[in-house]
């Protein structure tokens, strides 16, 4: 800043005598509806992009609880053959697979297990009774040494009727499709977000030059430099930025806090524990979730800052 006058408005501006109007502080009032204004708007994407990055944690360790304990286990089922004796076929198949490299457990299945599986399509009855209904094996794996699924169906086929063997891969691979997806999603929101933030502070910085246009005149006619200027609406815009990033990522987390108690009382496993570990987890994951979040009022701090200082400058060499 440069001052060109030795009048007393500018010697107070100058020295930032608290009497005078003329402070850093003074080019954008406390009170300025626009600031109030980007304060919430603020609070509200922060808010969104804290639950966007909630989700996509709580996503990913889900999808990776569902497919270690879908791994853990194959099934094999046998269905009826005519002529032959569906137990002979079950001990038969049981032992085969009891024998092979890398089985940790064989369990068979009774009847009336299998009929509970098939009660919420046919109901409760006599017509189980009456349908060949097939029987399942379930089969533990040593996850650090996996059998030969090919082999090992092979060698069923050879020797049991009607065996068939389902290692799940298919829903492995639809768990982790869908975790892709969710991937992509959320960062296409969390992109979204940060564009309209940067464009709403863009438009706030407009509407508070025009709105206080008097002030930075009275500056200009001082001596005062766009830089000067610049640094003071970029004070304001930093304390909205911070106070906005704050408050929308505690909501998130509160969010996150309510929804696990809820959804942990009710169903205490699946995505309810995901959510509870997010929030309640012990430091290990906490560590690599909480940093996430804190990332959160950091940008929208320096989103707030440094599109309001580009914005400032490009304003006042347009149009002052």
């Amino acid at each position: 800043m440069s001052v060109t006058s030795s009048t007393a408005p500018a010697s107070g501006w100058a020295l930032g005598h608290r009497d005078t109007p003329w402070r850093q502080n003074a080019v954008i009032p406390r009170a300025q509806p626009a600031m109030r204004t980007l304060m919430i708007a603020m609070s509200v994407m922060c808010y969104l992009a804290s639950l966007a990055i909630g989700g996509l944690i709580l996503i990913n360790r889900a999808v990776d609880s569902w497919t270690t304990d879908i791994a853990r286990e194959v099934t094999v089922q046998v269905r009826p053959v005519e002529g032959r004796d569906m137990e002979a076929e079950l001990a038969r198949a049981a032992d085969l697979i009891g024998g092979f490299a890398g089985v940790t457990e064989v369990r068979v299945l009774g009847r009336e297990t299998a009929a509970k599986l098939l009660e919420p399509w046919l109901g409760k009855g006599r017509l189980i009774d009456d349908l060949p209904v097939p029987r399942l094996i379930t089969v533990g794996i040593d996850r650090a040494s996996p059998p030969d699924f090919d082999r090992l169906e092979s060698l069923l086929q050879a020797e049991v009727a009607g065996v068939s063997l389902d290692t799940h891969r298919h829903w492995q691979n639809e768990l982790t499709r869908l975790a892709a997806a969710m991937q992509w999603l959320s960062l296409a929101i969390l992109f979204l977000v940060l564009c309209s933030a940067v464009t709403l502070v863009i438009q706030v910085t407009r509407t508070a030059l025009e709105a206080n246009r008097e002030a930075v005149e009275v500056l200009y006619l001082v001596g005062a430099r766009d830089s000067f200027i610049a640094s003071a609406v970029e004070r304001r815009f930093l304390g909205a930025g911070m106070t906005g990033g704050i408050t929308g990522t505690v909501l998130g987390i509160v969010t996150f806090a309510a929804v696990t108690l809820a959804g942990y009382a009710a169903a205490p496993s699946g995505l309810a524990e995901a959510s509870r570990s997010l929030v309640f987890g012990p430091s290990a994951q906490a560590m690599q979730a909480y940093p996430l979040f804190l990332l959160v009022p950091i940008v929208a701090t320096l989103i707030c800052l440094m599109t309001a200082r580009i914005a400032v400058l490009k304003i006042l060499r347009q149009a002052f």
